[in-house]
C-alpha cells in the first residue's frame, strides 16, 4: 500500500533512537560519567545517550543484540524501546516475526502515548481485524495519532474521510482538513491528495492555482502522481501558464520513476513534437514502456506504430500481438485496428469472420470508425450479404457518433434515396455537420450546393465561404472555383489579385485550368504588371497537360511571336491543331482559315468546310457565319442558298454583327418558299442544340 510504505521507510529511521525512560526508584541504576542513568545489571547504554549501544547494534546490523538491549528498557516501561521492540516483532528482526507480540509492544508503548506506536497499531489493527479488541480500535488509535500531529496518520485518517471506509461517513470537508493538516507537514502523499481536492473542487472551492502550488510541493519531494499531474496542468493551462514544455519536463520526470500514464502522455508529445522536438524513435520508446505496464492506451499506439513501421522496424506479428493485448481490454479502437489486420490478412491470417467479431466489438461501443467499416461492408456486400438498410443504419449510427466521413456519406444516401427516402434538407443538414468539422469534401459539396441552390436557396456569399474553406484544406478544385468567384465577383468583392493568388495555389496542383488562368492573367495585365512571357509559360504547361483552350492560346502567341516565342505558323498550326481535335470551336474556326488561305499549310477547301463545320455546329457564331459563306460561294461545298441561309441566320441571330448584310444578300436571291426552308433548317438546328454555344 502506497499510503503505508512511506511511513514504513520513516519509522525505520526513528525507531533507532529512543528515548531513556523516567528514572524509577524500583529498579537497579546507576549513572554513567555524564551523570546519565543506566538501570538493570547488563548496564546497557540507554536509547537517548551519546553512547546508545542497542542503536549502535541495530545500525550495524546486529539485530540479535539490538534487541536484546532494547528488550531490557522496554521491560522498564520506556515507550521508544517498546516501540522499536514491537518494529522488531513485526519484521521479524533479531526475534522471530510475530505480528501478536508485536501488537503488545505498540500498545503498550501508545497507551503512554508514543505516537508512533498509537500509528503502527492503527495500521496492523486495519489490517488485521481479528487482532483488534474492537472493530472501531484501528480509528480511535488512528485518531490519537492524528491529534498529536503525526502527518501520516493525518494523512490515512483523511484518506478514509475521503473514501467513507473506516468506521467514519464520507466527508470531503474533514478530508480536505486532514491533507492539509499532514500538507503542512511536508507529507507528499497528502500534498498530493490536497491538490487532487482543489482540482477537483471536493471538499473545499476549486482552485486551480492552490492545486497546482500543492502538486509542485509534492513533485518537487518525487512524488510521481504528482509529477504526471503537474504536467497535465501545464499542458492544459490550468492554474498555471500553459507550457508544453513545462508539461513534457514533469512528464519526464514520472516517467523516469515508471509512472505509465506519464511515460504515455510524454510519448505523444515526442510523436506530435509538443514541448519537445519530434522524435518517433523516443515517442515508440515510451508508450513500449507504458505498453509493458498494461496500459491499453499506450498497447494500442505501439501496434499502430509497428503497422505503420513509425519509430521502430515495420514488424506486423508485433502489430497483431500489441493490438490484441489492447483489444482485450475492450479498447474499442484497438478493436478495430485489429479487425483491419485480419481483415488484411496482415501480421496474421485473413480472416474476415474475425475481423468482422472485432469490427462488431468496437462498433457496439459505439466507435464510428468501426459502424462505419460495417456500414461499407454491408452496402458493398464484403464479407456480408448486402444489405443496404442494415448498411444505411450503420453509416447513421456513425454519423450520429460525429465521424465526419460517415456524415458525408449519409448525406449522399439521403441525397440520392439510397436506403432511405430521398430527403435533399436532410442531406443538406448532414453535409453541413460535415463540413463543420473541415471535411474538405464536405465543406466543397456544401459550397456547390450554395451556389446551384440545391436543397436550399442559392447563396453566393455562402458558398464563397465555404469553397474558401476548402481551398484553405488544400482542395484544388475548390481553389480554383474560389479564383474564378474573385475574378467574376460572385459572393466576394472582386478581386484580380486574389484570384491570382487562388490560380496559383490550385496550379501547385497541377491543375491545368489554373494554369491556363494565371497565364491569362499575366496575358491581360489583371491582378499583376502584363508580362506575355509569364503568360507563355504558364500556357504551356496547361497546354502539355492537353487543354484545349491553352494549347489554342499557346498557337496563338506562336502565331505572332509573342511572349518571347519565335513567330512560328508551323508551331501555330499545331497547337490549334491539337485544340481542334478536342473539339475547341475557335482553334477549329481558325484552323479552317489556314486551310482556306494556305496559311502554313496547302490550301485545302474540303478541310477548311470541314473545320467551320464542326465550329458551326457547337454554336460559335463567327463559324456558323463562315460556314454559311463557305455555301454561298461553293467553297469545299456544292453551292447552297438554302443552307448559306440557314448558317448566316443562325449567326446573325446570336448577335454576329457582320451575318446580317450576308443574310439579306444571300435572302434576296431565295424564292419565299426556299426563304421557309432555309427558316425551317434553323429552328430544327436550334431545337437540336439548345444552349450550345462556347465561350472562346
Amino acid at each position: 500500500m502506497r499510503k503505508r510504505a512511506w511511513w514504513l521507510a520513516a519509522v525505520v529511521v526513528a525507531g533507532a533512537a529512543l528515548a531513556a525512560p523516567a528514572p524509577d526508584a524500583n529498579v537497579k541504576k546507576w549513572q554513567d560519567e555524564q551523570g546519565v542513568w543506566h538501570y538493570g545489571d547488563a548496564r546497557p547504554a540507554a536509547p537517548d545517550s551519546a553512547t546508545n549501544t542497542a542503536a549502535d547494534a541495530y545500525r550495524r546490523g546486529d539485530y540479535v543484540v539490538a534487541f536484546r538491549e532494547y528488550m531490557v528498557w522496554a521491560k522498564q516501561g520506556d515507550p521508544k524501546a517498546q516501540t522499536m521492540i514491537g518494529q522488531m516483532y513485526l519484521r521479524g528482526e533479531g526475534i522471530g516475526s510475530s505480528q501478536t507480540n508485536a501488537i503488545e509492544w505498540f500498545r503498550r508503548a501508545a497507551l503512554q502515548n508514543n505516537v508512533e506506536a498509537q500509528l503502527q497499531l492503527a495500521m496492523l489493527y486495519a489490517a488485521n481485524p481479528g487482532l483488534a479488541p474492537s472493530e472501531k480500535e484501528a480509528l480511535l488509535w488512528l485518531r490519537k495519532a492524528a491529534g498529536r500531529g503525526n502527518a501520516e496518520a493525518q494523512y490515512l485518517l483523511a484518506g478514509r474521510y475521503a473514501t467513507g471506509q473506516g468506521g467514519v461517513t464520507q466527508d470531503d470537508r474533514e478530508a480536505a482538513n486532514g491533507y492539509q493538516q499532514a500538507a503542512q507537514q511536508g507529507h507528499p502523499g497528502a500534498q498530493l491528495e490536497l491538490a487532487n481536492l482543489y482540482a477537483s473542487g471536493r471538499g473545499v472551492s476549486r482552485n486551480d492555482k492552490e492545486a497546482a502550488q500543492w502538486y509542485r510541493k509534492a513533485a518537487d519531494q518525487g512524488q510521481a502522481d504528482a509529477q504526471f499531474s503537474l504536467g497535465a496542468m501545464y499542458a492544459a493551462g490550468r492554474g498555471v501558464t500553459a507550457s508544453e514544455a513545462d508539461a513534457a519536463q514533469w512528464y519526464r520526470k514520472a516517467a523516469e520513476q515508471g509512472h505509465a500514464e506519464a511515460q504515455y502522455n510524454l510519448a505523444l508529445r515526442y510523436l506530435s513534437g509538443r514541448g519537445v522536438a519530434a522524435n518517433a524513435q523516443e515517442a515508440f520508446r515510451w508508450f513500449h514502456k507504458a505498453a509493458e505496464q498494461g496500459l491499453g492506451l499506450a498497447q494500442m499506439n505501439v501496434g499502430k506504430m509497428y503497422a505503420d513501421g513509425q519509430g521502430t522496424a515495420r514488424n506486423d506479428v508485433e502489430a497483431v500481438q500489441w493490438q490484441r493485448r489492447a483489444a482485450e481490454r475492450n479498447l474499442p479502437l484497438a478493436q478495430y485496428y485489429l479487425g483491419r489486420l485480419y481483415a488484411e490478412g496482415r501480421g496474421i491470417a485473413r480472416d474476415d469472420r474475425e475481423a468482422l467479431q472485432w469490427f462488431r466489438r468496437a462498433a457496439e461501443q459505439n466507435l464510428a470508425l468501426a459502424q462505419l467499416e460495417l456500414a461499407n461492408r454491408y452496402l458493398e456486400g464484403r464479407g456480408v450479404v448486402l444489405d443496404e438498410a442494415k448498411g444505411t443504419q450503420l453509416l447513421e449510427q456513425a454519423a450520429q457518433g460525429g465521424h465526419p466521413e460517415a456524415q458525408l456519406r449519409l448525406a449522399e444516401h439521403y441525397f440520392a434515396g439510397r436506403g432511405v427516402a430521398r430527403d435533399p434538407r436532410i442531406s443538406l443538414d448532414w453535409l453541413r455537420k460535415a463540413a463543420e468539422q473541415n471535411n474538405v469534401e464536405a465543406c466543397y459539396r456544401l459550397a456547390t450546393a450554395y451556389a446551384r441552390g440545391e436543397g436550399v436557396g442559392r447563396d453566393d456569399s455562402q458558398a464563397a465561404q465555404w469553397y474558401r474553406k476548402a481551398a484553405e484544406s488544400g482542395l484544388a478544385p475548390a481553389q480554383l472555383t474560389l479564383a474564378i468567384l474573385y475574378t467574376t465577383g460572385v459572393g466576394v468583392s472582386q478581386d484580380d489579385r486574389q484570384a491570382l493568388q487562388w490560380f496559383r495555389e490550385a496550379a501547385k496542383a497541377g491543375t491545368a485550368e489554373a494554369e491556363f488562368n494565371v497565364g491569362a492573367l499575366y496575358a491581360t495585365g489583371r491582378g499583376t504588371p502584363r508580362d506575355l512571357t509569364q503568360a507563355a509559360g504558364w500556357y504551356r504547361k496547361a497546354a502539355e497537360r492537353g487543354l484545349p483552350a491553352a494549347q489554342l492560346a499557346l498557337g496563338l502567341l506562336y502565331a505572332e511571336g509573342q511572349g518571347g516565342l519565335p513567330k512560328d505558323e508551323a508551331k501555330a498550326l499545331e497547337w490549334y491543331r491539337k485544340a481542334a481535335d478536342q473539339g475547341w470551336p475557335l482553334a477549329q474556326v481558325l484552323l479552317g482559315v489556314r486551310y482556306a488561305t494556305g496559311r502554313g499549310v496547302s490550301r485545302d477547301d474540303r478541310e477548311a468546310f470541314i473545320q467551320f463545320e464542326k465550329a458551326a455546329n457547337e454554336g460559335l457564331p463567327l463559324a456558323q457565319y463562315g460556314l454559311g459563306m463557305l455555301y454561298n460561294n461553293g467553297q469545299g461545298v456544292i453551292p447552297d442558298g438554302i443552307r448559306a441561309h440557314q448558317w448566316l441566320d443562325l449567326a446573325a441571330a446570336s448577335g454576329y454583327a457582320g451575318a446580317k448584310p450576308a443574310l439579306a444578300a444571300v435572302a434576296a436571291q431565295l424564292t419565299e418558299d426556299e426563304r421557309k426552308q432555309a427558316q425551317q433548317l434553323a429552328n430544327q438546328w436550334r431545337s437540336a442544340h439548345p444552349g450550345s454555344a462556347k465561350l472562346n
